[in-house]
């Protein structure tokens, strides 16, 4: 974890904590597509389901791209190969 981070979520810190535009953008559309799905009918669990559902989508991805899943994964494989060839 990057010290800013680690900054930021200790309670009673000096840090402080700023989105960048990146951030700040993503959490705009997310909450107008949000807005604009209920709006147009979806009712508001179901907006939530999936808002949810692309949250758990987006953190798997983000694992995958730094590898840690990977090499979770591959330690899988690695332990069922070794369980088949018994």
């Amino acid at each position: 974890m990057h010290d800013s981070v680690a900054l930021c979520v200790v309670p009673d810190s000096s840090a402080r904590c700023q989105l960048g535009g990146a951030e700040a953008s993503v959490i705009v559309v997310v909450i107008i597509v949000a807005a604009a799905l209920t709006l147009g009918g979806m009712p508001p669990t179901d907006v939530l389901s999936l808002l949810g559902a692309a949250g758990l989508l987006s953190v798997t991805v983000t694992r995958l791209a730094t590898g840690a899943a990977t090499r979770v994964l591959r330690h899988l494989a690695q332990a069922q190969s070794t369980s088949l060839s018994r």
